[in-house]
């Protein structure tokens, strides 16, 4: 799945990037970017911001939490008036979804 949807420019598409970088999952205290969860973001002209990530596993018990914090750092974005997050497990997440950084801040390098 391409990571961007076709509304996402340049400019805004690194905004979203930046404001996801600074979610951490409280579980492995390094953001949902670097551990590879986001799978696909668009932005409509109506300020609709849709989020598709994956977790580690299904039914992870911060779900509900990450989505919130996801969710709420979006929103953040001048632009964005409302944020969907749509989960996909399908391919399943794997440590190599991970950038070195994060394999490095959770001694896997």
């Amino acid at each position: 799945m391409d990571q961007w949807g076709k509304s996402v420019d340049e400019a805004k598409r690194k905004e979203i990037m930046s404001s996801l970088s600074q979610v951490i999952d409280p579980d492995f205290r390094v953001d949902v970017v670097n551990l590879g969860f986001i799978n696909h973001v668009d932005l409509d002209d109506q300020g609709q911001c849709t989020l598709n990530m994956t977790l580690t596993v299904i039914g992870c018990p911060i779900m509900g939490t990450l989505e919130e914090m996801v969710s709420d750092a979006v929103k953040e974005i001048e632009g964005v008036n409302t944020v969907q997050v749509e989960y996909c497990w399908d391919p399943a997440w794997s440590v190599a979804r991970m950038t070195p950084y994060a394999k490095a801040m959770l001694g896997l390098s």
